[in-house]
């Protein structure tokens, strides 16, 4: 162990210091675990924060209740309860070892063993531990490995993948946010062995993991080590074009775009795939939409796109799809030409950006008001003056449109009836 040399503010917090008080603290050893200690060692912004305890979780709720903290059952076989402080939620588990795993959940018994329950941990960087001083506990040289940038599994990599397949996805997603010396060799054979074992897997945790890997800085990179050894065919064999995603990620920082998986995903994956991708790993339906809007071959833009034809596409599909496929657009033309008109892609971007919505000059009311009854006619005919004035380039003004309303209206009336 060893005194923290790094910031250890978000120890001190108020909420922090009770609920180490309440857990027992210094009596007992109630450490903070997990990605909130990684984090502060690499120096790195500390979001939830996690507690391990060696007293058992009835001990744990009971010293909770007293408090008058509500404790939330959250995960009781495995030893977790979640407390909340204030409205801020910290889950607090029991130490814990496995007995038994079966490459998904394990059956585990609690102990008193800080180190044993280190060892159940994924990797070398999430298994250290830290005391509310600040005293920092590091078992499997954590520390190194996350100022090295490796990512190195606590113990042989092929049983600890054979212990919860989820930790292959998990190895790739840690690699594209903290990666910077390569993934060795036997664990990325250990990845091809055990691949087959993905299919494991809900798709909810394979999608989670997904995602977070695809708003890493680089995903083209890991993405592509996930296809050589047989990891991406497993869970996302629908991407191929990965040059493309390498592109985008560059374009993405060149223009400031904002980090958006879906727009990625596009990158990787064709048209004909978008709808099942979606289906398959369970995407929100405002996320397979955006997904199929990304990838549809209409409308195609590129540069050259008259702005005319740019405007028209906004108004009907939105600034965001628009200016998305643009920048997709202009990924390919990277990705497989040598030289790109980059100055004129830059223009187009900001025509999309500088877009103003707009809104047709007339209403169904107008129609009514030219003696059009209630029904389907007075949806032709709005359709009918809206490409109108998409025509002209949503210049024409209010009674320029109802003008042309009055004409189309008189173009086909309806056949008087003949009274019996």
């Amino acid at each position: 162990m060893k005194t923290a040399f790094f910031k250890t503010g978000w120890l001190q917090t108020p909420e922090m210091r009770r609920l180490f008080e309440v857990l027992g603290a210094p009596a007992v050893d109630v450490r903070a675990v997990g990605g909130a200690v990684r984090n502060a060692v690499m120096d790195l912004p500390v979001g939830e924060i996690d507690i391990a305890t060696p007293d058992t979780p009835d001990v744990v709720a009971a010293r909770l209740g007293k408090a008058g903290i509500r404790a939330i059952p959250t995960g009781l076989d495995h030893g977790t309860l979640t407390a909340l402080i204030d409205g801020t939620p910290f889950e607090i588990t029991s130490l814990r070892r496995d007995t038994a795993c079966d490459g998904r959940h394990a059956a585990v018994e609690f102990t008193t063993d800080w180190q044993e329950d280190a060892r159940r941990r994924d990797f070398t960087f999430n298994a250290m531990s830290m005391r509310g001083d600040g005293t920092l506990f590091d078992y499997f040289g954590g520390v190194k490995d996350a100022e090295d940038g490796r990512v190195r599994f606590v113990g042989d990599a092929s049983d600890r993948m054979q212990e919860d397949y989820l930790r292959i996805l998990r190895l790739f997603r840690f690699f594209a946010w903290y990666g910077r010396a390569s993934l060795d060799a036997a664990t990325l054979e250990a990845c091809r062995t055990h691949a087959g074992g993905l299919a494991r897997l809900s798709v909810e945790r394979v999608q989670a993991e997904l995602v977070k890997t695809l708003t890493a800085p680089a995903p083209a990179l890991v993405l592509g080590l996930m296809r050589d050894c047989g990891v991406l065919a497993a869970v996302l064999p629908e991407a191929h074009d990965l040059l493309r995603l390498a592109a985008l990620t560059r374009l993405e920082s060149a223009v400031a775009a904002p980090t958006d998986w879906r727009r990625r995903l596009a990158a990787g994956v064709g048209e004909g795939d978008a709808e099942s991708l979606a289906q398959r790993l369970k995407f929100s339906t405002a996320d397979r939409v955006r997904l199929v809007d990304l990838t549809a071959a209409e409308p195609a833009l590129d540069a050259a796109t008259p702005r005319a034809l740019v405007r028209a596409a906004l108004y009907r599909r939105g600034s965001e799809v628009i200016y998305d496929r643009v920048l997709l657009a202009w990924a390919h033309a990277r990705a497989v030409a040598s030289t790109v008109d980059e100055a004129r892609w830059r223009e187009q971007l900001t025509h999309i950006a500088d877009w103003q919505p707009q809104t047709l000059p007339v209403s169904g009311a107008d129609v009514i008001a030219l003696g059009i009854p209630q029904g389907p006619r007075i949806g032709e005919l709005l359709s009918a003056v809206e490409t109108w004035w998409m025509g002209r380039d949503f210049a024409a003004s209010r009674e320029e449109t109802l003008t042309e309303l009055r004409r189309l209206s008189l173009l086909r009336t309806p056949t008087p009836r003949v009274s019996e």
